[in-house]
């Protein structure tokens, strides 16, 4: 392997502390401006919704309540994006005012032996040793120890001890190194789930495995000095870390990290008193001098270097995390976009044939009630010809053939059977929409709230009921009353002294048919016209055409926020390739290999769990600096050859579980779909260095991987 520089024989852990101090400088220098040019993009994205926003207020949207809805998920994401911004700035600052201090946390399950371990480094009287009790630690507590800054935080995997897990975390992603205490008793799964939480963090980490044998009485320790070689047998050890590593690996996967073996109680009794008379036997059989050994050699080895990437890191993972998200969401809405364009068309072809049915109806009822009238005509004529009051029996003849009521019967019919159609397709898509929303959890966009079908539905009853009343309008007594005046009975029964009664009558039957005939055709044009424009303006345009224009502007918005999501990840992500060369330029600085980046195409990152390399077929990397990497990073590097062909470097990225037979790729969206053979931890990993390296949002056939 390379030699490491700070590793130099005769360095102080003074001098490799200063040299830490500097390093921490450049880190803040580079996290810093990796964080504006990220601030400069969330801005545009910011000023991006906004205009959305705005253009929301132009009234085109009539649905009750989806504007509203609109406006609140587009201010989620700007609030999202800002708070995310503040608070890995904030973090950034915190760091910052400790930055001469090398930070060093403990970590680990309640009763690991953190508080033995701090009274040890503090020379405390054991005053915050738990004697058996849970969650010994409840507050955070720092000291010094050797020019170094030490943390103590609450344990996890305690009973009710989310609280003080959550802050045990807060401070663990300040630190620049991590001592996570298991102990060689069975390991817990909660504890393993707790490392695998601080790889997500990319923080190196120490592990110190502590012994539990009992010292507290004369005949113990005669029996742990005795049986001491046992209790640090390697093999035992190395079994125990393979079950705790089987545990960390259901959560994440990731390079083992350094052991050291110790017995935490014997290096405390032996300090706690001078004249102890086994005080030699048990600070030699604690092997604590190991544990102390192994963070001044990791600090010398590659303190510089871990202070580096405990700033860059910082600034790092959370915009990383939140790529992820932004690509998720971006998939998941526009799953959403293109569900909304197919019940659109649905909607679309069911109110064609609705359309084409109901004035088929509409004309065929007229029709009918139109020819009862006419063939009423004859006998009506020859019963009112003579009679002044013509008009008024006309009226009432008309009640008895029921026309209002049989076009507001039909009006009825057509106004439920299309809110029963519009609030199946609202039920459907409401459904749809959920499912979708559910794959993401709260913070996807909730597309079924948009979609209140009871809202929907009901809310515009009124307005169309008020329609029904238009067979009352135009068959009223007016028009009907005035065609029968017309008839000019006066005249008729003047005439009918004078000529001949019969062709009187004749003439007088003829001439009232003749007009009730013109009435009649007037009276059906009338009421079909205005029938047919209720239909298209009150029920068709309120409720269909108002449908499918909300729907196309939901869907409009839709694509639009999974554009610019998907925009904004990729940028993010191109912003993380610039500060992940730096920091691979630093690594190879830090092991005398700096030609090596020439060699170097394309950077992806996954701070403290892997590092894939983008390479020339003909670059060959020396296994003394991949190694020499791997130990800096403290993360697994991975290679993949450079072939042009991005399904051939998808295929490579993923590894063997990625059927390339089965993978596709749309250029238009920048998306992967593959078919995956397994599922394990490392193809997740490697998944998500693919994306990073091809700027490919890399997808299931069938969702999100």
């Amino acid at each position: 392997m390379q030699r490491i520089k700070g590793n130099d024989t005769g360095e102080s852990l003074e001098q490799a502390l200063l040299k830490c101090h500097t390093a921490a400088q450049k880190g803040y220098k580079l996290a810093k401006n990796h964080l504006n040019i990220i601030s400069k993009e969330i801005m545009k994205v910011s000023i991006k919704l906004t205009e959305c926003l705005e253009s929301f207020e132009d009234g085109s949207v009539s649905t009750p309540g989806l504007v509203q809805q609109l406006k609140h998920q587009l201010k989620s994401v700007s609030i999202e994006l800002e708070q995310l911004q503040s608070s890995t700035e904030s973090s950034l600052e915190e760091k910052r005012n400790r930055l001469e201090k090398f930070s060093i946390t403990l970590f680990g399950r309640t009763m690991a032996g953190k508080s033995t371990l701090m009274e040890i480094l503090t020379k405390g009287k054991g005053d915050s040793i738990g004697l058996g009790a849970q969650r010994t630690t409840r507050d955070v507590r720092s000291y010094p120890w050797n020019g170094l800054e030490v943390t103590d935080v609450p344990g996890v995997a305690a009973f009710e001890g989310e609280d003080d897990e959550e802050l045990a975390f807060s401070k663990a992603f300040q630190a620049d190194l991590v001592l996570f205490l298991i102990t060689d008793d069975a390991p817990q799964p909660a504890e393993a789930e707790a490392f695998a939480k601080i790889r997500k963090l990319a923080k190196p980490i120490l592990i110190i495995c502590n012994i539990k044998a009992a010292v507290d009485h004369e005949d113990d320790i005669i029996l742990f000095l005795r049986r001491q070689e046992s209790k640090f047998d390697q093999n035992r050890i190395r079994e125990l870390l393979n079950q705790f590593y089987s545990f960390v690996e259901l959560h994440f996967p990731g390079k083992r990290v350094p052991y050291v073996i110790t017995h935490l109680r014997s290096r405390f009794i032996a300090e706690s008193d001078e004249s102890f008379k086994y005080k030699e036997q048990l600070l030699l059989a604690s092997r604590f001098y190991e544990v102390e050994s192994k963070i001044i050699e990791e600090i010398k080895g590659r303190g510089t270097f871990l202070r580096i990437k405990s700033f860059v890191d910082g600034a790092s993972v959370p915009m990383l995390d939140f790529m992820d998200v932004l690509l998720d969401f971006s998939a998941q809405n526009s799953t959403s976009g293109r569900v909304l364009i197919d019940k659109r068309r649905q909607v679309q072809k069911w109110s064609q044939s609705f359309k084409d049915d109901s004035i088929d109806r509409i004309n065929t009822l007229i029709s009918k009630v139109m020819d009862e009238l006419r063939m009423d005509v004859s006998d009506f004529a020859e019963e009112n010809y003579e009679n002044k009051n013509a008009g008024e029996n006309w009226d009432k003849h008309i009640k008895t053939v029921g026309i209002k009521e049989k076009v507001n019967k039909l009006q009825n019919r057509l106004v439920d059977e299309c809110n029963k159609a519009l609030s199946e397709i609202a039920r459907e898509l409401q459904n749809e929409l959920s499912f979708i929303a559910d794959l993401t959890g709260d913070r996807s966009i909730k597309m079924e709230a948009i979609f209140d079908s009871k809202r929907w539905w009901n809310w515009g009853i009124k307005g169309i009921a008020g329609g029904l009343g238009i067979a009352a309008i135009v068959i009223g007594s007016g028009p009907l009353g005035i065609a029968a005046g017309a008839v000019g009975l006066v005249g008729s029964v003047i005439s009918f002294f004078i000529d001949d009664r019969e062709k009187k009558a004749r003439q007088g039957r003829e001439r009232l048919s003749k007009k009730l005939h013109v009435n009649i055709n007037s009276m059906e044009k009338n009421l079909r016209k205005q029938l047919v424009d209720w239909f298209h303006k009150d029920l068709y345009d309120k409720r269909v055409n108002i449908l499918l224009n909300d729907i196309g502007m939901v869907t409009s918005s839709v694509f639009n926020l999974a554009d610019t999501q998907r925009n904004l990840a990729w940028t993010i992500n191109n912003v993380q390739n610039e500060l992940n060369r730096t920091v691979i330029k630093e690594a190879l600085e830090s092991i005398n290999a700096t030609e090596m980046d020439y060699h170097i195409i394309d950077i992806a990152r996954i701070p403290g769990i892997a590092t894939m390399f983008l390479i020339n077929p003909q670059t060959r990397f020396p296994e003394e600096i991949r190694k020499g990497l791997e130990y800096l990073l403290g993360e697994k590097v991975w290679f993949v050859i450079n072939t042009g062909n991005q399904k051939s470097l998808l295929s490579q990225a993923i590894g063997r579980e990625c059927d390339r037979s089965k993978l596709s790729i749309d250029e238009k969206l920048k998306v992967a779909y593959v078919e995956m053979k397994g599922f394990s931890a490392s193809a997740y990993t490697r998944i998500k260095l693919a994306q990073q390296l091809t700027s490919l949002h890399i997808l299931q056939k069938k969702g999100v991987i």
